[in-house]
């Protein structure tokens, strides 16, 4: 009897939107499909900031991509610029 083992994978989350001061721009999560990646940032945000905080999301308005571990490649590189 084979038993299905639950891969992980890595993805790549970021908002569709403009983002202002204490919201979130974006987030790398390891998670078995898109659609649990989008669950563990809302119960994430809940256990942070309470229910009713989605805005600090952009309401969920976001790009998920999987993440190909097979390349090398920079994933998320930000700069502060002032």
């Amino acid at each position: 009897m084979c038993r299905k083992v639950n891969e992980m994978k890595l993805y790549l989350v970021y908002r569709n939107d403009n983002i202002d001061y204490d919201e979130y721009e974006s987030a790398i999560v390891v998670a078995e499909s898109q659609e649990a990646v989008i669950e563990m940032l809302k119960a994430s945000l809940e256990e942070t900031h309470g229910e009713g905080q989605e805005e600090m999301w952009g309401n969920f308005n976001v790009t998920v991509k999987e993440v190909d571990l097979n390349e090398q490649k920079i994933i998320l590189q930000m700069l502060c610029a002032g």
